[in-house]
């Protein structure tokens, strides 16, 4: 397990700490940020590269689509790996994210072992097996 780093823009200071938790958790060497709101998120990103950014769908200000956007329209930041997270099921919600090349999209869960379990599968693949861009 090498060191890696995330971007959590995510803007319910619950999900953000249950996610963060659980994620420290499951990765330990994993250096987390976290943006409360889609401005805040592309600002981190003009300073920092990280290895997969972890973005909620519905923020005040900018939301997630319009950020994923922005980020995939940045030379820098084209090919970094985002996994779209949001409480929404509904079907246009995860179109609308693969539309803009979002990586994966995942539903919050609704218990802390739902949250371990995320993590789990998320730093499994995204930093054990997947070759990511430098």
């Amino acid at each position: 397990m090498s060191s890696a780093s995330l971007l959590l823009v995510e803007d319910n200071d619950l999900d953000a700490f249950l996610l963060s938790t659980a994620l420290q958790n499951a990765y330990p060497e994993l250096t987390i940020e976290r943006a409360n709101d889609g401005e805040a998120g592309l600002d981190a990103l003009k300073t920092m590269k990280p290895d997969m950014v972890v973005l909620d769908i519905s923020m005040p200000g900018l939301d997630g689509v319009q950020v994923l956007e922005r980020i995939r329209e940045n030379e820098k930041t084209t090919a970094m790996p985002v996994i779209m997270c949001s409480n929404s099921d509904s079907p246009h919600d995860v179109l609308r994210c693969y539309q803009k090349h979002a990586n994966s999209y995942v539903q919050k869960p609704d218990s802390r072992s739902g949250y371990e379990s995320l993590a789990s599968s998320l730093t499994r693949f995204w930093l054990d097996e997947a070759k990511l861009p430098d």
